[in-house]
């Protein structure tokens, strides 16, 4: 009997490998359509990452997407049968963002090396506040626990404010050879305005005034970066080193400012395992009249292997490397002389001061987005002398009454041409910068398992070791010992949720008290509840 299986197998053998080839075909075809993702001229380097995900091809549920594995195979394809290495596989599924992922918003034209771009960003806060005492407007800042036996300081006060509203802008513009230029503009609604009852209370908390955060121009290329303007001083690192808190910073007895500079950095090893940034600035003078700019100069070391969860303030969760910060400031300070007018003559003095500041990741993390069970450690220390400026404390210091042994009517008074608080006289008319000592320590924990619900805690105090000597019980002044205060701590915990990736709420619990001069230690709690939207 003839056989004729043999035939007929080698025919579907032959249709098997034709059939199979084509669909490989295809899938190559299909591997080669356009994904979809935005075009690489239509975003700068810093969007990139930042723009929503791109809708995925239309794709038959039946049919999925596939492609071939290996290089790329010669055209035409004839296989008969079907080698081994021709494995079909389903493609890698596109990484999803991070639940933390926020787009900004960026607005750019031009592409490439000749874009000009500009990002909003900021935050709008509504916060409420309730104090056992009178003693604070919506910030504390540097102000006082007003006394125990005063009307103010026995009854509390509730606030409503939405001060802390903040606005700015980056701008960014084409790099010309090697210089990378940049500025930022940044404003909230913090600005000089007289507190009630000087003003009604419907325009203070309704009607606020805008306030200049930061304003200026950077310079960046390969050797060294230079900055123009008006921002955080490099005195401290900030805000590299700032706690995380709902009340407004700077937290009584931070180390916290903002003044025009003109300033000089750079970072060594910026890629490398451990990093060294330098950086040096001459500052706004704390005294117009002195002359001659202040003097910031700093050294921060960063293990980049090692980062740590943190926020900065209220908002504005990152990823920073273990570091270690050293800076100093140096200051001329004249003032005219304590005597009758007209002054015929000034003194001289000089303040300087020294921070050492430190970031811990107790439980460090990959990114930051890898928040759940992670721990990290903020703390500063700061000493010097003519700083009150510097450091939200000073003590509510002030220049003596000028003395009258004439005994003229009216007596004359003393015009400083300085801020109180850096500067004194004693008795005999000797100038003296007035001391301090600050530190701080505080630790956030973000829970797991997201790290959306986190909890910090803050504790700072300041002293002064010269303000008893400069107030003497017994003088004159005798009424200053109850108006001047040499020490002041304060506490707090708080906890934040983001309920979404741009609206974060949180509570407060916050601890003051004061030491003054005359002995009497008086104390507030505050209570606040804040909600923030971030874009």
């Amino acid at each position: 009997m003839k056989d004729r299986s043999t035939p007929d197998a080698g025919k579907l053998r032959s249709l098997v490998a034709v059939v199979f080839a084509l669909g490989a075909t295809a899938g190559l075809a299909r591997a080669e359509q356009p994904s979809g993702s935005y075009p690489a001229s239509d975003m700068s380097a810093a969007e990139a990452g930042t723009l929503p995900a791109a809708p995925s091809q239309a794709v038959p549920s039946s049919s999925p997407e596939t492609k071939v594995a290996g290089a790329s195979l010669p055209a035409p394809v004839v296989v008969t049968p079907p080698p081994a290495s021709l494995v079909l596989e389903p493609s890698p599924p596109a990484p999803s963002p991070s639940w933390f992922t926020r787009p900004s918003l960026t607005v750019g034209v031009g592409e490439a090396a000749r874009r000009w771009a500009v990002t909003l960003y900021g935050f709008v806060e509504a916060d409420l506040i309730y104090d056992t005492t009178r003693s604070y407007n919506d910030s504390i800042g540097s102000a006082l626990v007003a006394r125990k036996e005063t009307y103010e300081g026995r009854n509390g006060r509730t606030q409503f404010s939405i001060r802390n509203t903040r606005l700015g802008f980056a701008l960014e513009s084409p790099q010309v050879g090697p210089v990378k230029p940049s500025a930022v503009l940044e404003a909230d609604f913090f600005g000089h305005q007289e507190t009630p009852p000087a003003t009604s209370e419907v325009t203070y908390f309704s009607s606020p005034v805008l306030r200049l955060r930061h304003a200026f121009v950077k310079l960046e290329n390969p050797y060294v970066n230079v900055l123009m303007g008006q921002t955080y001083d490099v005195f401290g690192w900030q805000n590299y080193f700032s706690p995380c808190s709902l009340e407004f910073l700077g937290l009584p007895n931070q180390l916290f400012s903002r003044n025009m500079q003109l300033r000089a950095s750079h970072t060594f090893y910026a890629t490398g395992a451990v990093s060294l940034d330098v950086a040096a600035s001459a500052v706004r003078p704390a005294q117009r009249d002195a002359e001659v700019p202040d003097a910031n100069a700093g050294l921060r070391l960063s293990v980049n292997g090692w980062k740590g969860i943190t926020t900065p303030g209220n908002v504005g969760t990152v990823a920073l490397p273990l570091s270690l910060g050293v800076s100093g400031t140096v200051r001329q300070l004249k003032v005219d002389g304590f005597a009758p007018p007209p002054v015929q003559h000034s003194n001289s003095a000089t303040g300087w001061g020294v921070s050492v500041d430190a970031l811990v990741p107790v439980i460090p993390a990959a990114s930051a987005d890898d928040r759940g069970n992670r721990l990290t450690l903020v703390g500063s220390f700061v000493r010097g002398t003519g700083i009150a400026d510097l450091i939200t404390s000073g003590g509510g210091a002030q220049f003596q009454t000028l003395p009258n042994p004439g005994q003229s009517s009216p007596p004359f008074v003393y015009t400083p041409d300085i801020d109180n608080g850096l500067v004194t006289f004693d008795r005999n008319g000797f100038l003296h910068t007035i001391a301090w000592q600050a530190f701080r320590v505080g630790l956030q924990y973000y829970l797991p398992p997201t790290g959306r619900l986190f909890f910090s805690g803050n504790y700072t105090q300041s002293h002064s070791g010269n303000l008893a000597k400069l107030f003497l019980p017994g003088n004159s002044e005798i009424d200053l010992l109850g108006t001047i205060a040499h020490t002041s701590r304060y506490a707090d915990a708080n906890l934040f949720w983001d309920v979404t990736p741009a609206a974060r709420i949180g509570v407060s619990g916050q601890y003051t008290q004061v030491n003054y001069l005359d002995g009497t230690k008086p104390h507030n709690i505050r209570g606040m509840a804040q909600t923030v939207y971030q874009f």
